[in-house]
């Protein structure tokens, strides 16, 4: 056997298909697998234990240790292999990587592969992934991941391998923190030669003086200048993080430093530029870590223990690394070995008040905000004032408009209301209308009591003592929600880290329906005040007859509809695929709307509701009279009341236009796909839908040809559909709302 690959495994069963298909992947199949399982839960040796794989594979549990380190050493005891491969459950290899590796190991210890961290699984990385890494890594990039202008001098071309090999390790795009025994071959012979285990009483960072331990033990290394190895970035830092994303400061400075230590006893005497490249990354670390701990460090103890062992630390720096560090981290290593912890954060303090001076003077964006933080903010709350948002303040629309009409009808005088809009629009009742990121959207989002909101506010938002937060949300979802997905390929890749923090701030959540009272509380891990009331956006699908007939001619005048054609509504989701850049979406309209005027157009038009991404997208010139663009219209309820037939696939739009118990069709032309590729659904489609799945226009036309016998069919499936997913909603959901947030009028 020629490689033993050791993979630690804890609780990560999501991530073990993707780890272990990379290795039934291997161009090379010379090479055994060792699971080491550290005190995994039941779930996750299930995960494990199911998989199946054409390899050898050992799995082994640790009884009286835990850790990564304990995991790795037994690896290494139980390993049979004539080289070492470390690779972590929950990150994969590129194809060749085994291959590659070997081909270059002859006469070598160390063979440094080098490697790509990613947010994504294996699959979607290598269909887009790599262009969604580079759109998504400015918004979600940590600060121990930061690719800076490192310190120092750079060693230059004419160098020994071995130096420029090190140097590449330590100084390429990462803190000290981030040297990693991952993606890189060890001789197994070498390693058991020279004693080398990982040291078990290290909790994060026990690769730090191992791979510079065994740098140093040989010359015989290489570098291999392929990616070989995607780190996996978890993009759920709340209920599954990864080791660099627990909160645990104070043990990690501890274990940074002691680590700096370790590895400079390690490369003394070995190379003068060697020890350098060490220093240089410790002295970023400091500047970056240790001193803003005693500015944002509250006990006392814990700065001393800090202080006292950051000294030694200092102390240890060569003269020649000091000498060569940028301006501020010079000043800063001299200011700190004669000052003491609080004289230490003064200075940082300062450093950063004029970073953020310079930043503001510099940023109007920047300005406003801080003007938001320390000026606006720290007025008096006007406990009458509401402020209203839907979509992030596209249009009037949704259950924040039909909250404010109720309050502004019922309760006239009593509140002071302002609408965020980024576009005129008449509104039917007294309110103030101001524009998203404007001085006055800073100045009311301060001041007002009373937030209600469609959308997430946005992360800078600061829940002030005494306000009330009503999130509204936006619809009952078929596609899987925040923490019930696993891969964000159209958000931020920390979406689920956001979206926990902003639904800290919301004091009342709208369930529309049973299924989503438990479906919103586990998605976004909240355990707030969830109103069970329906969603106000919908009490207009609940008009008297009259009142209805009335709304219908007044919404077809709007749009220019003949009053005598039935009305088709087109409204599909908005695809994930069809994100491909910052800004930039892809949209091609599979719905033939040629045909279906040749062969509905005396009966029917067609009214289509796209998703606002791709709206400029969309050119109905060629179909005047027939088809009409919807997608501009504010309120879809008005669109859906008008309607006779929707069309629709995985849009969550069905579960409200079913309050109307009117035919719907679904146009699922790329179901496996969607199912396989992209989010998922919560529910059954096959088996839920209270309609039939279609899959090209002439299904949908010869459905809508033949509505009474589809019916028909459906109704009792519809009748389920129904009582499950509308049968809270009775018109009165906008009064329910207000007299549950609105105290004072209750």
């Amino acid at each position: 056997m020629k490689v033993s690959v050791i993979i630690p495994y804890k609780n990560e069963a999501i991530y073990i298909d993707d780890c272990l298909d990379s290795l039934e992947e291997q161009t090379s199949k010379e090479f055994e697998a060792i699971v080491v399982c550290d005190h995994s839960s039941r779930e996750a040796m299930e995960a494990l234990r199911g998989k199946q794989v054409s390899f050898p594979l050992t799995i082994l549990e640790l009884t009286d240790k835990t850790g990564a380190a304990a995991a790795r050493n037994e690896g290494i005891r139980a390993s049979s292999g004539e080289f070492i491969l470390f690779l972590d459950s929950d990150d994969y290899l590129e194809k060749t990587a085994v291959q590659f590796l070997l081909e270059r190991s002859e006469g070598q210890d160390i063979i440094y592969g080098r490697n790509r961290r990613t947010w994504y699984g294996r699959k979607v990385y290598y269909d887009n992934g790599e262009k969604l890494d580079e759109i998504n890594e400015e918004n979600a990039i940590s600060e121990e991941e930061e690719d800076q202008e490192p310190e120092g001098p750079v060693i230059r071309e004419g160098d020994t391998e071995w130096i420029k090999v090190f140097c590449h390790m330590v100084r390429s795009n990462f803190t000290i923190t981030g040297l990693s025994v991952l993606g890189i071959l060890f001789r197994r012979e070498f390693l058991l030669e020279h004693n080398f285990y990982f040291e078990e009483d290290y909790t994060y960072f026990t690769d730090l003086p191992y791979i510079v331990r065994a740098m140093c033990s040989t010359e015989n290394v290489c570098e291999v200048r392929k990616i070989l190895y995607l780190k996996r970035k978890h993009n759920d830092p709340i209920q599954l993080p990864s080791l660099s994303q627990i909160s645990d400061e104070k043990v990690k400075l501890q274990e940074t430093m002691r680590a700096y230590l370790d590895m400079k006893q390690y490369v003394a005497g070995q190379d003068e530029r060697a020890e350098i490249s060490i220093d240089n990354k410790f002295i970023r670390y400091y500047v970056k870590k240790i001193a803003p701990f005693y500015m944002n460090q509250t006990s006392d103890r814990d700065k001393e223990e800090i202080f006292e062992q950051a000294g030694s630390c200092l102390q240890a720096i060569t003269p020649h690394s000091g000498k060569h560090a940028m301006w501020y981290s010079k000043r800063l290593l001299r200011y700190s070995k004669k000052h003491r912890p609080e004289q230490i954060a003064k200075k940082v303090r300062r450093h950063a008040s004029f970073q953020t001076f310079s930043r503001i003077i510099r940023s109007k964006a920047a300005f406003k905000k801080y003007l938001y933080r320390k000026v606006f903010a720290r007025m008096k709350m006007e406990e009458d004032m509401v402020i209203f948002e839907s979509f992030f303040g596209r249009n009037y629309s949704d259950s924040p408009k039909y909250v404010f009409e109720y309050l502004s009808k019922n309760y006239p005088g009593k509140y002071r209301c302002i609408w965020i809009l980024n576009r005129k629009e008449t509104l039917p009742y007294p309110a103030k209308r101001i524009k998203r990121f404007t001085i006055s959207y800073f100045y009311y989002m301060a001041k007002s009591k009373y937030f209600v909101f469609n959308g997430r506010q946005p992360k800078y938002f600061i829940k002030r003592d005494g306000s009330v937060f009503l999130e509204t949300w936006h619809g009952t979802p078929l596609k899987k929600l925040v923490f019930d997905m696993e891969d964000v390929t159209s958000a931020s890749p920390l979406y689920k880290r956001d979206v926990y923090i902003q639904s800290r701030s919301w004091d009342y959540l709208i369930a529309p329906n049973s299924f989503c009272d438990e479906t919103f509380r586990r998605c976004f891990m909240y355990d707030g005040n969830m109103l069970t009331t329906g969603y106000p956006r919908n009490d207009i699908l609940h008009l008297n007859e009259e009142e209805t007939e009335s709304l219908v001619a007044e919404i077809k005048g709007e749009l220019g509809i003949p009053a005598d054609k039935k009305v088709i509504l087109y409204a599909p989701t908005w695809r994930d695929d069809e994100f491909y850049g910052s800004g930039q979406y892809k949209f091609t309209l599979q719905l033939d709307l040629k045909k279906m005027q040749q062969e509905l157009g005396d009966e029917y038009v067609v009214v289509l509701r796209m998703h606002y991404f791709i709206v400029d997208s969309l050119d109905l010139s060629e179909f005047t009279g027939f088809a009409f663009n919807g997608s501009v219209y504010n309120d879809i309820a008005r669109l859906y009341l008008i309607s006779d037939i929707l069309i629709t696939d995985y849009s969550s739009v069905f579960f409200d236009y079913a309050n109307l118990r009117r035919p719907m069709l679904f146009f699922t032309y790329d179901l496996d796909k969607y199912r396989g590729v992209l989010r998922g659904f919560y529910i059954d489609v096959e088996e839920e839908l209270p309609g039939p799945m279609l899959f090209t226009t002439e299904e949908i036309v010869d459905a809508i040809r033949d509505l009474p016998a589809l019916e028909s069919k459906y109704k009792e499936k519809y009748d389920v559909f129904y009582e499950r997913y509308c049968g809270w909603e009775d018109g009165t959901s906008s009064k329910k709302v207000v007299e549950a947030v609105f105290k004072e009028i209750s």
